[in-house]
């Protein structure tokens, strides 16, 4: 009996030693916040990446406009292909600009008859859209507009932005103006 209280109280003490140590406390600290800080990290990084993509199309699309607006484009018989080139120029960070990107540019007579259709999206985030180029002519009103599937590489962060299927999110940029009177 004095053995196994001798033995108790040897294996209490060791105990009480143990829960006082605090060496490994900081490195189990960061392990429980770790991945949580490097998400927050990672989603950061990829919506300022978005934005200055984003920043990028919204000014391919003015200088875009510009070329058709002055009646470049019209002149130099620029292809819808040309045109989404031009825009793709001012884009960064993303290779997939030409083979993503939709062009849709339309012509009207006047600002009131202005009607463009929707944009219609699939179930994994594909875009479609009965697109035109019509480049109008000298003082006709024309409408550009430019939509990109951003894909997330980081989890959840598209399901926060409530983006098609949590991984995708569209980016647009639009201009609607009247063209000069080029020809004349």
């Amino acid at each position: 009996m004095m053995m196994m209280k001798r033995v108790l109280h040897k294996l209490q003490n060791k105990a009480r030693r143990w829960r006082k140590r605090e060496e490994g406390a900081t490195a189990v600290e960061f392990a429980l916040i770790a991945m949580v800080f490097f998400w927050v990290f990672m989603g950061i990084v990829e919506l300022g990446m978005m934005m200055i993509f984003n920043n990028g199309l919204e000014d391919g699309v003015d200088r875009a406009a510009r070329l058709v607006r002055t009646g470049q484009a019209d002149k130099k018989n620029m292809t819808a292909k040309l045109l989404k080139q031009a825009i793709c120029e001012r884009v960064m960070l993303k290779t997939s600009c030409m083979s993503d990107l939709i062009l849709d540019v339309r012509s009207f007579k006047d600002f009131a008859s202005i009607k463009v259709p929707a944009l219609k999206t699939g179930p994994t985030g594909s875009l479609t859209m009965s697109t035109s180029y019509q480049l109008g002519g000298p003082k006709k009103v024309v409408v550009v507009r430019a939509f990109y599937p951003w894909k997330f590489f980081t989890p959840l962060i598209g399901s926060l932005m409530h983006a098609i299927d949590g991984k995708v999110f569209i980016l647009n940029a639009a201009m609607a103006f009247r063209n000069e009177p080029y020809g004349s």
